[in-house]
């Protein structure tokens, strides 16, 4: 059973890695709702913030295509 996009979908700021591509990983910048079309989120590269990609919010959250990562914590 597939879950729902509302329960996991994608929030600014999470990292993805792209699986079958280690250390590749993508930064949400900001979440899209394009008219007729499903939510999409655009992504940046994170060792390269000129290299950008908009994609489908269902895509990014395959887990057989992309890896959520761990926030990174701040030390206070």
């Amino acid at each position: 059973m597939r879950r729902s996009v509302q329960k996991i979908a994608l929030q600014a700021g999470e990292r993805l890695e792209k699986i079958g591509r280690p250390g590749r990983v993508w930064v949400v910048e900001h979440l899209v709702k394009p008219v007729n079309q499903p939510p999409h989120a655009v992504i940046v590269a994170d060792k390269n913030p000129n290299e950008t990609r908009m994609l489908a919010q269902s895509v990014l959250c395959d887990e057989s295509r992309y890896r959520r990562l761990r926030m990174p914590t701040r030390d206070t």
